[in-house]
């Protein structure tokens, strides 16, 4: 036999077995990996959780998981060649114009009717009121969305028999959600704070008609923000339960939102862990549950601005660019993340266009357009910025590590560099989300995310770095790092104020959400397993997830009286006596120096106003500054329980209450209704 027609292993076919073999093993391979990827990361936020004293011990087990997880997305991904065209096509940027009067005289009646609007408020004298301004308002802001904005064509048999699944699904998460959100509002948490204080009294000073104007800041909160939450509160009176139900609604609303934006962003097994996890999330049902500082409503608008830009770019659509632009100028009436939002549209527009020049140029029109759209709606209030910037940067002005002068004592108290400083800021920033527990106001000893779901957010943010040049994934990487610097690193003890970046909760979500999907599709890629087998993990992380977060907000938290500390509790319980009882009485506080009325704006806002006496100096005698005939309530600290026996012999015939604070003594009251000397 001849060299040419001798035949080795080699030039044998292969044969179907060999072929399924050797798949068998590629699966095999990937699902040991993916197990071994989800064990490391959880391994690393053991660390952050439980030992927290070895915390660069975690951080090395979240380099190996997140390296050996970025390794199987390579392996398991097929990346297409996607070269973007750097052609520069040259548009007319108001082509259209011309074209379309009608449009164009909507947009100039707009401007002309918010230029109005704006000159109104500038010749208001005292105490007139601005429903004129807002009519105007409103009017130039519909015009500008009639313009542009154009209801799209649905057939909704069909979007019925192809959806309905998932609607389902939806309204079941949100029933959930707005269950684990309503129920014993005003009860959990127990009191109110200080902080939601001030807001009550904010509300308070609406309802008395002593701010008319709603298109300015009242201590950082929009005025129509706060107009709204008194309509409520006019409806049905004021408690615990009116001052948080818009918040309420807000927590409600963005898990629905939540997961209208994943779904498009990804798919919507990513769509719906994540909007699962933020309906049982401890962090996001507290301050669902409370109205402090609004950031709930950061979240929420921030979800809806973000799906509007993202699906307006990718469709060439100039109806949701448009809506990006008037949810962007609606926001400035709500809280300080909408000057964040409104900094950061240009800034990402700017990126994009630098990587993905043809998705830009293909918008430019319709991205002038937003631009109008925001410039319309939010003028009013930027002009009442103008007018008074130390009102509309007072936060920033007293929390910012630079404006606060804090920057510099830190610098010269250290000898660190700014730029050393910053980087640990922004280190303590990110760590809110899986390390450092939610103190201000929550305390709590969990931080944003629970032990599994911190795991698979390092694996999800991680996964988003490594494609962060795509559309998609820039978004969600310029949402979240913008929220951690400017709302983070920039103001001062990042690691205790984990509310001050609740903007950035929902992206936090999307992120956990990404990396269990891309764990499960990465283990499974070459494994016949049927979709309801693949979900089986899915269930699972919801399960722990969900016992986590309410076992420890409805169980552990909630029983045990922490939040706010001893003086808010004392003033809230205080306000809510007095809120009952009604007015008609004179009232004195026997409670130097561990509180002092005048220092927690919750008293007034549930007590209605009812003015309080402090009495500071210790009772030796009768108290001859009761003013004789008329009812009288005394509250008293334990400490200085004894001073009452002074009162009853001076007012006799009176009863004595007590409110118990975790079965810890805490208000002492004596109450006198016949008003009678002795």
């Amino acid at each position: 036999m001849s060299d040419e027609s001798k035949i080795t292993d080699s030039d044998l076919p292969v044969s179907g077995n060999a072929k399924r073999t050797k798949m068998d093993t590629v699966s095999q391979q990937n699902l040991a990996m993916a197990i071994g990827v989800l064990g490391l990361a959880l391994a690393g936020q053991y660390f952050f959780s439980f030992i927290k004293q070895d915390l660069w011990n975690g951080v090395a087990f979240f380099v190996v998981a997140i390296l050996l997880f970025l390794f199987l997305a390579r392996r398991s991904e097929y990346i297409p060649s996607d070269s973007p065209s750097w052609l520069d096509r040259a548009r007319q940027i108001i082509e259209r114009i011309r074209g379309e009067p009608i449009r164009l005289s909507l947009v100039t009646l707009s401007f002309a009717l918010v230029y109005l609007a704006v000159r109104q408020t500038a010749s208001k004298i005292g105490g007139e009121s601005y429903w004129d301004v807002f009519a105007l308002w409103v009017m130039g802001s519909a015009m500008y969305v009639t313009a542009f904005v154009r209801l799209p064509h649905i057939d909704v048999n069909m979007w019925w028999r192809v959806n309905w699944r998932e609607v389902l699904m939806v309204v079941g998460l949100s029933t959930i959600a707005a269950l684990l959100r309503f129920a014993y509002l005003g009860f959990i948490p127990d009191v109110v704070s200080g902080d939601e204080g001030i807001i009550g009294s904010a509300i308070t000073l609406v309802l008395r008609g002593d701010v008319k104007n709603m298109m300015l800041a009242i201590s950082n909160q929009g005025a129509l923000y706060i107009f709204a939450l008194a309509g409520v509160v006019n409806l049905f009176g004021a408690s615990a339960t009116t001052l948080r139900v818009v918040s309420a609604v807000g927590g409600t609303l963005n898990v629905v939102m939540l997961y209208i934006f994943a779904r498009y962003m990804f798919n919507s097994r990513v769509a719906f862990i994540a909007s699962a996890l933020m309906t049982v999330s401890h962090f996001h049902l507290h301050f669902s549950r409370i109205i402090v500082a609004s950031g709930i409503q950061d979240g929420l608008f921030t979800t809806i601005t973000f799906y509007f830009l993202v699906t307006g770019l990718e469709k060439r659509s100039l109806s949701r660019l448009v809506l990006c632009g008037v949810t962007v100028g609606l926001f400035q009436y709500v809280y300080m993340g909408a000057r964040l939002i409104a900094l950061l549209m240009p800034v990402v527009v700017f990126v994009l266009w630098i990587i993905n020049r043809r998705l830009v140029l293909d918008n430019k029109s319709s991205l002038l357009a937003a631009l109008g759209a925001m410039v319309v709606v939010s003028t009013p209030m930027w002009w009442w910025a103008f007018q008074y910037p130390d009102e509309y940067m007072s936060r920033l002005n007293q929390m910012g590590i630079i404006q606060s002068g804090w920057l510099a004592n830190e610098i010269s108290g250290t000898g660190k560099s700014a730029v050393l400083i910053l980087a640990e800021l922004i280190t303590q920033a990110f760590l809110t989300v899986t390390y450092y527990p939610a103190a201000a106001h929550y305390n709590s000893s969990l931080p944003m995310l629970d032990f599994v779901s911190s795991a698979l957010f390092i694996l999800g943010i991680a996964y988003s770095l490594w494609h962060t040049f795509n559309v998609r994934h820039l978004s969600l990487q310029a949402w979240f790092w913008s929220g951690i610097v400017v709302g983070g690193a920039l103001v001062v003890v990042p690691a205790d104020n984990a509310y001050r970046i609740l903007i950035i909760f929902p992206v936090v979500c999307v992120f956990v959400g990404l990396g269990l999907d891309r764990v499960i599709e990465f283990g499974f890629k070459t494994l016949e397993v049927s979709a309801a087998l693949r979900n089986v993990p899915v269930a699972a992380f919801l399960v722990v997830a969900a016992f986590i977060n309410l076992n420890y907000y409805f169980v552990d938290y909630s029983s045990n009286c922490r939040y706010g500390d001893w003086a808010t509790r004392y003033a809230s319980y205080m306000g809510k006596y007095l809120g009952q009882t009604g007015k008609g009485y004179n009232v004195y506080l026997f409670g130097f120096p561990l509180i002092q009325y005048g220092t927690h704006p919750s008293v007034n806002y549930l007590s209605g106003g009812v003015n309080i006496t402090n009495v500071n100096d210790p009772l030796s005698a009768a108290p001859t500054f009761v003013k004789p005939g008329i009812r009288s309530i005394f509250f008293f600290i334990p400490q200085r329980e004894k001073e009452m026996d002074y009162v009853q012999q001076y007012m006799p015939g009176g009863t004595v209450e007590r409110i118990d604070d975790c079965k810890a003594p805490m208000l002492i009251i004596y109450r006198v209704d016949s008003g009678a000397l002795k």
